[in-house]
């Protein structure tokens, strides 16, 4: 059993189970089935029939969460490249962000609490709308859970914003 508690099996069964989840969403082609609630799924009842701790699991996470925050960085050269077309579009580009981010959280902390999430699940959703490295960060500071909050600011690939990183 102690094999199951190893950071580097519990890291690779979280790639294995999120890879195997994009794969059977492709295959049946059902966008309900969201790679991130499967692999969810599929991880919680694997760490409950092998009795792993969450604390365990946890461990191995901060590798992952330590190689978002340069992916974050990365992003700064294709960005930079757009630079004079960004400048032309600086008005509505700064007011649709505003707008989406007040949406994105007004919306997401009012379900939360029409649903009857704790606060900690609250604080962990709420900063959903920034990048996930920095949402992590937010989530920490505001009480809330980073390693929830990293599991819902993936962008799927149908949007094709995670396509850039394949």
């Amino acid at each position: 059993m102690d094999f199951f508690n190893n950071e580097v099996f519990l890291i690779a069964i979280t790639f294995v189970s999120f890879i195997g989840a994009q794969l059977l969403q492709r295959k049946l082609g059902l966008k309900l089935l969201n790679p991130i609630l499967v692999s969810m799924i599929v991880l919680i009842v694997f760490l409950r029939s092998a009795g792993i701790e969450y604390d365990t699991y946890k461990e191995g996470g901060k590798f992952i969460e330590f190689w978002l925050k340069p992916a974050v960085v990365a992003l700064g050269l294709p960005l930079y490249k757009q630079l004079s077309a960004i400048r032309k579009q600086i008005l509505p580009l700064l007011i649709s962000e505003m707008a989406g981010c007040v949406a994105g959280i007004v919306s997401v902390v009012l379900m939360a609490k029409f649903l009857g999430a704790s606060h900690e699940v609250i604080m962990s959703l709420a900063p959903k709308a920034v990048t996930t490295p920095i949402a992590m960060e937010i989530s920490g500071a505001v009480g809330g859970l980073p390693s929830l909050t990293a599991a819902v600011g993936y962008a799927p690939a149908s949007s094709g914003a995670w396509q850039d990183f394949r």
